[in-house]
């Protein structure tokens, strides 16, 4: 018998993105690999403008990408999808462009809320406030309500690269009381790193994590229809059993 065939997905995110390649790899089944590449913008600041911007290299990017034969494409920047109408607007050009499937992360996370019951959420981010109260406002149109928030009040993507992962965890038990007063606790943005904090913060507050890059790799996983349960990133991997 021969080895079993290698399964794909493939992720686009932004030029200056260093955490998805990291963190979702070492996740990955023996059987199932990823394959990146960036989309263009004029600068790296968290700016509605320079987000938004990113669209206009789609269709450079997702064809590109379509040729290592991915079965989805993820669309993995969590503010470039929340941000104006339709959160699925992106993933729709994509599939039309390509023919593959593709989903965004902003549409990952709250189908991950979703499938975990959070109603209500504490939101942690590394967004200037501007961001937060349209991500507030973006959770709220998919039912979700966000209690209150905090942030790093980041910049441009390279602050974000700077937070190390223990920080984000820091600052979550700094809101122990409010987030355990929630249904769970979100942590928003693929460039910030996560993965490595999630079981231990549902354990200690008791509720579960959500967090972008986890949300999107389970989005990609499960719509490839692989199983998940195996993988420790969180009880949002569970609820797939």
């Amino acid at each position: 018998m021969g080895e079993a065939p290698i399964r794909r997905f493939g992720v686009l995110f932004p030029p200056g993105n260093v955490a998805m390649e990291r963190e979702l790899p070492p996740l990955l089944p023996e059987e199932v690999a990823m394959h990146c590449n960036r989309l263009s913008r004029p600068d790296s600041s968290l700016s509605e403008a320079s987000l938004l911007a990113m669209e206009a290299s789609v269709d450079r990017a997702a064809s590109d990408l379509a040729q290592t034969q991915p079965e989805v494409i993820v669309y993995g920047c969590t503010s470039g999808s929340f941000l104006g109408e339709d959160d699925g607007a992106i993933a729709r050009k994509i599939t039309a462009l390509t023919g593959i499937p593709a989903v965004t992360t902003a549409t990952s996370v709250w189908q991950a809320m979703r499938a975990l019951a959070m109603a209500r959420v504490y939101m942690i981010t590394p967004y200037p406030d501007e961001l937060n109260r349209q991500e507030a406002d973006f959770l709220r149109h998919h039912g979700i309500e966000v209690a209150a928030w905090d942030s790093f009040q980041c910049r441009n993507s390279e602050e974000i690269r700077r937070v190390p992962s223990r920080e984000v965890s820091t600052l979550a038990m700094s809101h122990a009381r409010e987030i355990s007063a929630c249904d769970g606790l979100f942590i928003s943005c693929t460039q910030l790193h996560t993965l490595d904090q999630i079981e231990r913060l549902e354990r200690e507050l008791n509720v579960p994590v959500v967090t972008s890059n986890q949300a999107s790799l389970w989005a990609a996983l499960t719509r490839m229809k692989i199983d998940v349960t195996g993988i420790s990133a969180g009880r949002l991997f569970k609820a797939a059993a």
